[in-house]
């Protein structure tokens, strides 16, 4: 396990702290409903999956799924909510994706949401779900675009809360562009794209999650009809490996 790897596994074990934020876990989870309406697939990887959120309702048309994470505490949730019906057909694993040995163009679908800004490299990580990705398959990945207006203002604003309440953990900063050229170059073409943004900067404690929720789709829109996708830097990409 590689060092980031601890303390990521320590920080999300800790499953109070993530599922907090859960009007983004919500966004993201119709998001990938937009992306995946209406298609049946034959194997769906989801890594990280968390409680398994944004793959579970998929297994109504999907033939197996995979549920990978690093958190033991993830995966406990995750496999309460997966109906008795379809225990069957999904795999849980807990462990370090990058220690896995899976098998190359194995699935037809991969949701990697949440987990670029985590990796010790960011290049392995999109090399690797490139490779695992069946032709003509579909990734469905996020990243917060570290180049955008909006994230520079929520650096300046963590680092000013810094020089008070000191942070060491710190996430990767990962541009659009890096995402969109490298993969494709692994073969893989952008088929569209949703933005918005995850934070309210420092006025986040003011708003429930509902109206967070509200606010959000009030001004980004969502997946099927999106608005002013120009000031979102938080991206969620559906790429299709070319045959």
């Amino acid at each position: 396990m590689t060092d980031k790897s601890k303390v990521v596994k320590e920080l999300f074990e800790n499953t109070a702290l993530y599922l907090t934020y859960d009007y983004n876990l919500q966004i993201r989870k119709e998001t990938v409903e937009a992306f995946t309406t209406g298609l049946h697939f034959t194997h769906v990887l989801d890594i990280p999956s968390g409680t398994g959120a944004m793959s579970i309702p998929l297994l109504n048309r999907a033939e197996k799924l995979s549920l990978i994470d690093i958190s033991a505490n993830m995966l406990s949730i995750a496999k309460k909510n997966i109906p008795e019906e379809n225990t069957f057909k999904t795999e849980i694993i807990n462990a370090d994706f990058f220690t896995l040995n899976l098998k190359e163009n194995s699935y037809d679908l991969i949701i990697c949401l949440g987990l670029l800004a985590h990796v010790n490299s960011p290049k392995q990580l999109l090399h690797k779900l490139s490779s695992l990705l069946k032709p003509g398959g579909m990734l469905i990945i996020q990243n917060t675009d570290s180049s955008h207006f909006y994230s520079h203002l929520i650096r300046l604003y963590l680092g000013a809360k810094n020089l008070i309440h000191k942070q060491t953990y710190k996430l990767n900063k990962v541009p659009a562009d890096f995402i969109e050229k490298t993969l494709q170059q692994n073969n893989l073409e952008l088929v569209k794209c949703y933005r918005y943004n995850q934070s309210f900067l420092g006025f986040s404690n003011l708003f429930s999650n509902e109206k967070k929720y509200k606010l959000t789709r009030s001004f980004f829109g969502d997946a099927v009809s999106p608005k002013h996708q120009i000031f979102g830097s938080d991206y969620t990409y559906l790429f299709k490996k070319k045959l």
